[in-house]
């Protein structure tokens, strides 16, 4: 597949993004100050393949410009070829690896389908699968006391009585 790069919507002439995931940084002049004579003065800042760095949940994240905050690769790609998300709308792995962010490996959708390709693949979303959720409950059916399903699980007790009482992974059926 061929590289294709496009400018990040909001960052154009700064900065690129490509179809295979990657951000770069555009050759340009910016001005800086001599900081032991004050004088001002423009400097070269030279093209380069921007090195993301991973956060908590997996994903890759990117700094564009000097004090602002990271922004998720993976979002960058989807705006740069897509566009911004229909509302409610949110960026889907869809072979379910947050540092995979080819744009055929992207898609819009919900929330919960989200969460869903997570379960399809067989991971956990948060502390649970799939199958612990449709263990603890059968255990709470069969009336095993929440205190104990919890502790078998790693979980608060509280959790399993929110999944209990259909409160939490309701969509699992």
């Amino acid at each position: 597949m061929k590289e294709i790069w496009k400018d990040v919507p909001g960052y154009e002439g700064r900065y690129q993004v490509s179809n295979m995931g990657r951000v770069k940084s555009l050759e340009r002049k910016v001005r800086s100050v001599n900081w032991y004579s004050g004088k001002e003065f423009f400097r070269t800042v030279h093209e380069r393949i921007l090195r993301p760095g991973p956060v908590k949940s997996g994903h890759l994240y990117v700094v564009l410009g000097h004090g602002e905050s990271g922004v998720p690769v993976h979002q960058l790609v989807m705006k740069a070829f897509v566009g911004e998300p229909p509302e409610g709308m949110e960026v889907r792995h869809l072979n379910g690896d947050p540092t995979d962010n080819r744009l055929d490996n992207l898609k819009y959708g919900t929330r919960t389908e989200n969460i869903l390709d997570v379960f399809y693949q067989g991971k956990r979303w948060r502390k649970l699968s799939l199958d612990d959720v449709i263990y603890s409950r059968f255990a709470s059916f069969c009336g095993i006391p929440d205190k104990e399903i919890a502790d078998e699980l790693g979980v608060s007790p509280f959790t399993i009585a929110e999944i209990r009482k259909g409160h939490k992974y309701q969509w699992i059926k």
